[in-house]
């Protein structure tokens, strides 16, 4: 009963003032639910990989490729490189390659095909990572080929729900291999790199290039430097007797699994990844939106306690002691801090979807709030609570009464002032950075390409096309007016190419520049548009074009070329002709450095078809390109858009900016609250004065200037400190950009 009895006292105390109150509990709560939102987010993104038992003893091996200073990093390492771990590297416990590719897959008997991801790996793969097992075995499952390890939904789509498939055939009609199924596995969380429907034995008549995925789990106990230091040499050892290189050329490098997502250095990788600086700003914006909120009630509750100084002057004169005051207060702040966290949790759950389709970021319906998040929120609410009654509590009972009653006015008003000056410094951060963030991601979406990817759609074939096939099927696909241009190739530029290592005809080995191979077919230059700098594209002459190459301007320039007849490479110890030099191609995001490329023509086999069409009517060129497709009986395995290739390599920055959007958004409404009651306060701190001037004439409008004037003087110290900490976050923001806008100064007078 007397638990009741002091709740009804606190309760009474606490909505004393009903409207400060109930903004400090809407404040608190909309703050506290965006940044849990947030929070969820980065714990997502940070969970990536770590749902693997052994996961802190597994690393993957990185090949380096290094010219003037500028490495590049490369997933792929050589076919000998996992034996050669294992034989030699005693911490080594597994080490397994992994090709990807994809497929049309069918059940054996069925007619219908589905289009899988699928991995070509070693049978030591399923003892580095563990998957949650439905049906058959794992123990001896890819020891022979011809086996295969299925996940539930492709073993449903293939052969219906409540089935067990183990020991059926499957079809791969891309690879025109028949495997068994030896073993379904739970399908794969969200949260992992890995993106497969479909594991397959590796054979070993794959060949011995730099293609391989390689993973290794080290021993339990093991000295994971020396492990690593052993794994490296061996690595760059064999990158220098495959490539005859000097030191230096190549290297080696080991990354964790867990840190792959937000930290690998590779240029390519099995899904997409999230850059660190992004993740920052997340970060940043959910700190700052709690701090605004805190400040808030810290400076809302203070002014609350100016009408309740001389209630607590009368409990310290009647013997209160300054723990009764402390406990009086916190219980107070403590109950307003648990009803903002429960209106939080009301609004996290209401609104979440809404707040994920507002910044195109699809969280799993499985992730809602993690077990290990309610931890994290637990402390959350404790250390808010913990900020937002601890002040005030400590404030209004540390003076005497007459102190309190005499000075308490200037030191709210001073905190209240400096609380607010915090919060716009936070808003003049945010949209000085959205306007700067804003301004760079337009920059690198529109920034030139060196090729033309509008009105392009790639079709992937299930099996290679020979290059004898490709005038027939390219008169009949250009008998339709839509259609423009047809070529072979491995899609956009920069989509599939290859790393080599060339140099000029008659230099020393000193000269060789690591590349990148574009292996193109007739017309792929001029379907994509990029443009002839000096001698000709590929002729169609086949007897002429094997032998040839036409170097990217890059290329050109680091070998030393300015004129391309007359001039030889060697490449894989054969001579070929450069006919010709065309202007370098941007294929990744701005992030990164153009390098070099070459166009080769010498591959007879293709399985893309790049298709530019007239006018703005995809769907219709779409189906017209599939019929002909269909008539030459060449199964299709999906197309894809080349602008939406170009627009997903800056998702990620994309759902940043809108991010920061509402982060702005929110800041600047939590941030007029504030504003609203410094006004309050200042307007009852002045409520005498602001009475003499009317009775000797003044007139609102000039008293509503004077007290404007009176707060914007005092919050101006924002200005400076917002836009210092924007200047500052910004630029190292650009850093990351090999290409990136300069900050101008309009942009902080703007904000």
């Amino acid at each position: 009963m007397n638990f009741f009895l002091s709740f009804h006292r606190v309760f009474k105390r606490a909505f004393r003032n009903r409207m400060l109150t109930f903004i400090n509990v809407g404040g608190l709560g909309v703050g506290l639910a965006v940044t849990m939102f947030l929070l969820v987010y980065l714990h997502f993104e940070y969970s990536y990989d770590r749902q693997y038992k052994d996961r802190d003893r597994i690393y993957r091996m990185l090949s380096v490729w290094e010219k003037d200073n500028a490495p590049k990093f490369n997933a792929n390492c050589l076919w000998d490189l996992a034996g050669t771990l294992k034989s030699n590297v005693p911490e080594v416990e597994q080490v397994s390659r992994l090709f990807a590719d994809k497929g049309e897959f069918a059940a054996e008997g069925k007619k219908e095909k589905f289009s899988l991801s699928y991995y070509m790996v070693d049978s030591s793969f399923l003892n580095i990572f563990d998957f949650k097992l439905l049906y058959g075995s794992l123990e001896r499952a890819l020891f022979e080929p011809g086996e295969c390890v299925i996940t539930r939904s492709a073993a449903e789509r293939l052969y219906g729900t409540n089935v067990n498939p183990v020991g059926q055939a499957l079809n791969n009609n891309g690879g025109g291999q028949l495997y068994r199924v030896t073993a379904v596995i739970e399908d794969l969380p969200v949260n992992t790199h890995f993106k497969f429907s479909v594991l397959v034995k590796l054979s070993d008549v794959w060949g011995k290039g730099v293609d391989y995925f390689t993973y290794l789990k080290l021993q339990e106990g093991a000295d994971v430097t020396a492990a690593l230091a052993k794994c490296d040499v061996i690595n760059k050892e064999l990158l220098e007797k495959q490539f005859q290189g000097k030191n230096g050329q190549v290297g080696s490098e080991v990354e964790p699994l867990t840190g792959i997502h937000l930290n690998t250095k590779a240029v390519y990788d099995l899904s997409p990844v999230t850059d660190w600086s992004n993740l920052f700003f997340v970060g940043l914006i959910a700190c700052f939106i709690l701090g605004i909120a805190i400040c808030n009630f810290i400076s809302l509750y203070v002014i609350q306690g100016e009408n309740r100084a001389t209630e607590i002057c009368v409990r310290k004169t009647n013997g209160a002691g300054r723990g009764l005051i402390v406990r009086m207060i916190f219980s107070e702040t403590f109950l307003i801090t648990f009803l903002g966290f429960g209106l939080a949790l009301v609004l996290y759950y209401s609104f979440s979807d809404v707040f994920t389709r507002l910044i195109h970021f699809n969280l799993p319906e499985n992730m809602g709030i993690p077990t290990l998040m309610w931890g994290n929120f637990l402390l959350l609410f404790l250390l808010v609570a913990f900020i937002s009654g601890g002040y005030p509590a400590y404030y209004l009972s540390k003076f005497k009464p007459v102190e309190l009653i005499r000075r308490t006015a200037v030191r709210k008003y001073r905190l209240t002032i400096t609380s607010v000056v915090v919060q716009f410094s936070v808003v003049i951060f945010c949209i000085s950075s959205l306007l700067i963030l804003g301004r760079q991601l337009n920059y690198v979406r529109n920034m030139p390409l060196g090729y033309a990817h509008e009105n392009i759609f790639m079709v992937y074939l299930d099996e290679g096309v020979q290059s004898s096939q490709f005038e027939n099927l390219c008169s009949d696909l250009m008998s339709y007016t839509d259609i423009e241009a047809v070529a072979f190739g491995e899609g956009i530029p920069g989509d599939r190419y290859s790393s080599q290592i060339i140099r000029k005809s008659g230099q020393s080995e000193d000269g060789n520049i690591d590349i990148g191979e574009e292996r193109v077919g007739q017309g792929y230059l001029e379907t994509y548009r990029i443009p002839l700098l000096s001698g000709s594209y590929f002729s169609g002459n086949k007897e002429i074009d094997v032998t040839s190459l036409i170097l990217s301007e890059t290329a050109a320039r680091q070998l030393g070329i300015e004129e391309a007849f007359g001039q030889k490479i060697l490449f894989r110890d054969r001579e070929y002709s450069v006919i010709g030099i065309v202007g370098d191609t941007r294929h990744a995001s701005a992030r990164k450095k153009v390098g070099p490329v070459f166009y080769s023509a010498y591959a007879t086999l293709h399985s893309v078809i790049s298709v530019r069409y007239r006018g703005d009517d995809y769907t219709k060129a779409r189906k017209e390109v599939l019929d002909v497709l269909k008539e030459h009986r060449l199964g299709v395995f999906s197309s894809a858009s080349a602008n939406e290739i170009v627009v997903s390599r800056y998702v990620n920055e994309g759902i940043t900016a809108r991010i920061l959007l509402g982060g702005t958004v929110m800041a600047i409404v939590l941030a007029l609250l504030g504003l609203l009651a410094l006004s309050g306060f200042v307007a009852q701190q002045k409520r005498k004065e602001i009475s003499v001037r009317r009775v000797l004439g003044a007139q609102v409008g000039e008293i509503v200037f004077d007290l404007n004037r009176y707060i914007i003087t005092r919050i101006l110290p924002a200005v400076p400190v917002g836009i210092a900490l924007s200047w500052f976050v910004m630029a190292r923001w650009l850093s990351g950009f090999e290409y990136a806008l300069v900050i101008t100064w309009w942009i902080f007078g703007l904000a």
